[in-house]
């Protein structure tokens, strides 16, 4: 993983969540957000296309394949949690009157993981 700002995504009220995934270890490359779907959950949560997911729900996801990913995704019915790496440079986009603070302990997963650093106030993805 390169520089950027981890970020702890919240979202509630069970699927569908609107955005996609792409990446997995089978293909070799990071499980990153492909697209946001407008006026959905992940948009107004502050989710950005680009952004690296590093766990679910507090499940590492750097050794996890595509289809191991969807089957996680597919098991979680209300709240959906995520730590997300955004590479440097892009802004953070929230709706104005959620706060989003670091993610819980238990969000970061097995690995050893820089502390979770809060991203620059809104300006869009």
């Amino acid at each position: 993983m390169g520089t950027g700002d981890f970020i702890c995504i919240s979202m509630t009220g069970g699927a569908p969540w609107g955005f996609r995934l792409q990446g997995g270890k089978e293909q070799k490359q990071p499980l990153q957000v492909a697209k946001i779907r407008s006026q959905s959950k992940a948009s107004g949560a502050g989710l950005c296309e680009g952004d690296e997911v590093v766990s679910i729900n507090g499940s590492a996801c750097a050794d996890l394949t595509y289809p191991e990913v969807i089957q996680l995704m597919e098991s979680i019915t209300d709240s959906l949690q995520m730590l997300v790496k955004r590479p440097v440079g892009v802004p953070f986009l929230s709706l104005e009157d959620q706060p989003h603070l670091p993610c819980p302990q238990h969000l970061l997963g097995h690995g050893s993981l820089p502390s979770v650093t809060l991203a620059k106030p809104p300006t869009g993805c």
